[in-house]
């Protein structure tokens, strides 16, 4: 979808919040009954509909029935505060008709019904009703909601600086909000990951990450350990097999239940051993796979016998990012077991769409349903240096064929936010995805309701992603208008906006939680830069031709080693003085 102009769409959606207090839903013509357009969930609920008026929240209280103590104390923390009279009840139930994380919410005036298949469910519809909480009262609403895709989540597996173990804990409570239930731990530069996979965690990191995996399952998060052996193992050894045991079973006894094998990025034309050789023949791909394959089956079997509770193995191979039928991935279809999970980046490592077809040619070469590692809004590729992506997340069809979506962010761990939210939004519920209206969703939930600060995110966020294309709308827009002859106009419309972009940074920075702030500090500087520069040009073009030279002086300071804006207003500086 094409986004409209930043002034001009944020105008529209003001007044409308206006009339329902609340951004918007997306109306689904084939739903009945209609949706609740006056309040908002995020993730996007399966069917929302108006039952009641805002029930008034009282004093008095109850969480009652089948409920974990943290889904509750989720759900006492959010009404708590209320000044009205009377009681109300939040009385959860088991309803073993709905599906798996699948919960329904019914408000009424005295008492508020949450039925759910399982935990997960419950805590799902916790997440929700604090959402519900709008003013002293509880929206009025019946929802029926579930995931459309099984796995939701975060794969922490980019290479430069890894999350600082606050960071992490952040992220699974993060993750927890907007319903993911994933979270595969495997940063490129932890050393006992990949370069160092024989070694045994040191006591300290090890307890870490037994308290992540611990706060993961607290939150129905599945956390799962991934060990990338690739880079040296022979393949062949018996000692090499229990080096690997060994290391899975030191994560087991710290608590953990579910490992990940990786073996991506690394070179499987040749050999880390001769055992290797004699035991599989010459170095070539197909060979690669019959020892990788040999590995991938001892390691799903000795999990199933040896680590009591675990999970099935999760595996990335080396061929990840395409659908061509090849040796390679022939042996996988025909050899791997069955329980084991594959992950696929798409079409490409950085695919640019995803579609039903695409998933389901991966399906049949892979033999099984695969889990889809999204390598967005990660930035550790050449083309994507000096790049902050919080653009939104397109070209992800609905109804893949494949058992979930996780995505590799970036090392800014709250930048990346912005794209995992609406990762969320979408992996939640497909049919109903909207870039723009996620995006929104997650720019005003920062912004707090603050429009101000709302539209300073937005101009951000644009500038921020690949092709920004509300600058390029803006500045499409003033060169029609300039050449319609309709200068005056085209030269008031824009100064709106680059007084938009050269201000938006101190909003952010005054405005916004300190960890986007220090992840952005760089993009945000030079944003201010380029609406500093397009401050002055607008000048020029209103007949003051010294501010020219001073845009130009002021775009000298632009650091050319970070991205913003994709090109779009530096041509249009260096041409303004000749329109």
């Amino acid at each position: 979808m094409r986004k409209p102009g930043l002034i001009v769409a944020v105008v529209v959606i003001v007044a409308a919040a206006a009339v329902v207090g609340v951004l918007v839903y997306k109306d689904n013509a084939d739903s009945e009954p209609k949706r609740a357009t006056d309040v908002t969930v995020w993730p996007t609920p399966q069917t929302i509909e108006r039952v009641t008026a805002d029930v008034p929240i009282p004093a008095s209280v109850s969480v009652e029935g089948d409920a974990e103590a943290a889904t509750k104390q989720l759900v006492e923390k959010a009404l708590a505060g209320g000044s009205g009279g009377g009681a109300l009840k939040i009385r959860f139930s088991t309803d073993k008709g709905l599906s798996a994380e699948a919960y329904r919410i019914t408000v009424g005036s005295a008492e508020v019904s949450v039925a759910s298949a399982d935990p997960a469910g419950a805590f799902y519809a916790a997440q929700t009703l604090r959402q519900l909480v709008r003013q002293g009262k509880l929206a009025g609403v019946k929802i029926d909601d579930r995931p459309s895709l099984p796995r939701r989540g975060i794969v922490e597996g980019f290479y430069g600086r890894q999350w600082t173990y606050a960071e992490q804990q952040a992220q699974l409570d993060f993750a927890a909000s907007v319903k993911f239930n994933s979270y595969i731990y495997a940063p490129k530069d932890d050393p006992f990951h990949r370069d160092r996979w024989r070694e045994l965690y040191p006591e300290d990191r090890l307890a870490q990450i037994a308290d992540l995996a611990k706060r993961a399952a607290d939150q129905h998060i599945e956390f799962t350990y991934s060990l990338a052996p690739g880079l040296s193992i022979c393949y062949s050894s018996g000692a090499e097999r229990d080096l690997v045991l060994a290391k899975l079973s030191q994560l087991h006894k710290a608590g953990l239940r579910s490992f990940a094998l990786l073996l991506d990025d690394i070179d499987y034309g040749k050999w880390n051993c001769a055992e290797d050789q004699a035991a599989y023949g010459p170095p070539s791909k197909e060979n690669a796979a019959k020892a990788q394959n040999d590995l991938l089956n001892d390691t799903a079997a000795t999990i199933r016998n040896e680590l009591p509770g675990s999970k099935a193995l999760i595996t990335v191979l080396t061929e990840y990012g395409d659908i061509d039928p090849t040796p390679y991935k022939r042996v996988f279809r025909d050899n791997l077991d069955k329980s084991v999970v594959v992950m696929w980046t798409g079409t490409a490592v950085i695919p640019a769409t995803i579609t039903r077809e695409h998933s389901r040619r991966a399906e049949q070469l892979w033999g099984r349903k695969t889990l889809i590692w999204d390598n967005y809004p990660v930035a550790d590729y050449p083309i994507a240096k000096g790049r902050l992506l919080l653009g939104s997340y397109s070209g992800r069809e609905p109804g893949l064929s494949v058992v979930g979506l996780l995505s590799n962010p970036m090392s800014q761990a709250y930048a990346s936010r912005v794209a995992m939210f609406e990762m969320a939004d979408y992996a939640w519920n497909d049919a109903m995805y909207d870039e723009d209206a996620s995006e929104l969703g997650y720019a005003n939930i920062l912004a707090n309701g603050d429009e101000r600060v709302r539209i300073a995110l937005l101009s951000f966020f644009d500038m921020s992603s690949w092709t920004a294309p509300r600058l390029a709308d803006e500045l499409k827009e003033f060169e029609d208008q300039w050449r319609s002859g309709d200068k005056k106009a085209a030269v008031a419309k824009l100064r709106t906006y680059a007084d938009v972009l050269a201000t938006a940074p101190k909003t952010i920075r005054d405005k916004i939680d300190k960890g986007f702030v220090t992840d952005s500090e760089p993009w945000l500087a030079q944003a201010e830069l380029y609406g500093r520069a397009l401050q002055a040009t607008v000048d020029g073009l209103d007949g003051r031709r010294e501010r020219f030279a001073e845009s130009a002086e002021i775009a000298k300071q632009l650091n050319k080693e970070l991205k913003l804006g994709d090109g779009t207003l530096d041509k249009f500086l260096t041409k303004a003085p000749n329109l």
